[in-house]
């Protein structure tokens, strides 16, 4: 039975029940021997969780970074290691469809999830927003399914096998976040040049530092994160909260609905 490391952030106390469901979830798997470890800044008792690590930071937008020296500390104990936040439904699907896709897709190609939200109204995808787009250029098929590139490559999560993990410990440092991209004058300017040829040109250095734990790993370690859109049903990762369907609790109203989404699967399949 593969060994699974989930290694989980938390931040204060109201989140409390989305990362208890998050935990019971991943403590429910069939066929992973899971380990929870949450690295929060207050104490927690939470059925389920393995260990905690509380730590006092003076900027806690480094606290979901601790989580990748968690994982990277342990890196010779376990097969699949998660990195999650404390309200992401993880899913037994989510793993065994990572390691169904590792085994299909180039060394330089790595399977990645799509966040959504629920409402009465129906599914909503927070991450489908200006600018981000799916990459209609991108369509591949391996191993009879098809994948394709959304370039808003934050999902709040990652998941990686130890070859992986190991892999992109050799291409940046993985306890520490990846200096982003700078243009000069004249790239900048080539850059919009692109644009206004309708050109889409990747977005860099568009990450927060809390985002960056994820975005690193897709952005600078020699990656491109696809999503498997035969199979997109099995690719999608539930934020809890539901907060950007309406913009509530200080977030700004941002996403698509179910629909704009289904269009465009729909379009990329008919690219293959």
């Amino acid at each position: 039975m593969n060994r699974v490391l989930a290694v989980l952030v938390n931040y204060g106390d109201e989140q409390l029940d989305y990362l208890a469901q998050v935990v019971a979830q991943l403590k429910a798997f069939e066929h992973y021997d899971v380990t929870v470890i949450v690295n929060s800044n207050v104490a927690l008792d939470i059925t389920g969780i393995d260990r905690v690590q509380i730590f006092e930071l003076d900027n806690y937008q480094y606290l979901p970074l601790t989580c990748r020296q968690t994982l990277w500390d342990n890196r010779d104990a376990y097969d699949i290691f998660i990195y999650g936040e404390n309200d992401h439904l993880f899913l037994e699907q989510h793993v065994d469809k990572h390691l169904e896709y590792t085994r299909i897709l180039p060394k330089n190609r790595i399977a990645g999830l799509i966040q959504y939200e629920e409402s009465p109204e129906g599914r909503f995808y927070p991450g489908y927003h200006i600018p981000f787009e799916w990459d209609y250029r991108s369509v591949k098929r391996y191993g009879g399914k098809t994948f394709a590139h959304f370039n808003n490559i934050h999902q709040a999560s990652f998941i990686l096998t130890q070859a992986q993990l190991l892999r992109i410990g050799k291409r940046l440092d993985f306890v520490a976040l990846a200096p982003d991209k700078r243009y000069n004058i004249v790239q900048k300017a080539f850059r919009k040049f692109l644009k206004l040829l309708g050109v889409r040109v990747p977005v860099y250095g568009n990450y927060s530092l809390k985002c960056k734990v994820n975005t690193d790993i897709f952005q600078y370690a020699g990656l491109k994160k696809l999503i498997c859109i035969s199979e997109f049903e099995a690719n999608l990762i539930h934020h809890l909260p539901n907060l950007y369907i309406s913009g509530t609790a200080g977030r700004q109203q941002l996403g698509s609905s179910e629909s704009r989404m289904q269009e465009a699967i729909q379009r990329l399949m008919k690219t293959r």
